[in-house]
């Protein structure tokens, strides 16, 4: 006879044997173990991710700043190329005030000796003597000749 369904089991069911107990309590310290590295598992998962989150966050935060650094260095180095290129023109300025420089010092000297030699020549000429004013008069007119241009 079979008992109608929801009903509680028959009471004359054999008893384990010795030998199954053993195994369900093998089963059920593997399953402890198994549970328990799950837990250790999944914690050290949690923590690495965690850190790799935290140093890919550094990483990029690095990133940021050695590009920022990158564009600051761009930006110097134009400065930089910049205050090279305006010593360079002044430099050059410079070098054409004093060729200037040098140039109307020569005119000068030129025209102070035309002026020396003219003012010898006069005065040799007013104290009526020749010799001193032909002296005087050699190469007059080379040098005052030069000297007018520059006048």
């Amino acid at each position: 006879m079979s008992a109608p369904p929801g009903s509680a089991p028959p009471y004359d069911l054999p008893a384990p044997k010795a030998g199954r107990s053993r195994q369900l309590l093998i089963l059920a310290v593997v399953a402890g173990l198994l549970f328990v590295l799950s837990g250790v598992m999944t914690g050290l998962y949690v923590a690495k991710s965690g850190e790799l989150t935290s140093a890919e966050r550094r990483v990029s935060e690095r990133d940021d700043t050695i590009a920022g650094n990158t564009e600051e260095m761009k930006k110097l180095r134009g400065d930089l190329q910049g205050a090279r290129d305006k010593l360079a023109d002044t430099q050059q300025d410079l070098t054409g005030t004093r060729n200037d420089r040098d140039e109307q010092a020569r005119q000068k000297k030129i025209i102070a000796t035309c002026l020396d030699k003219l003012t010898t020549a006069l005065n040799a000429a007013a104290a009526g003597n020749r010799s001193a004013f032909e002296t005087a008069s050699k190469g007059l007119d080379k040098i005052c000749n030069e000297a007018e241009n520059y006048l």
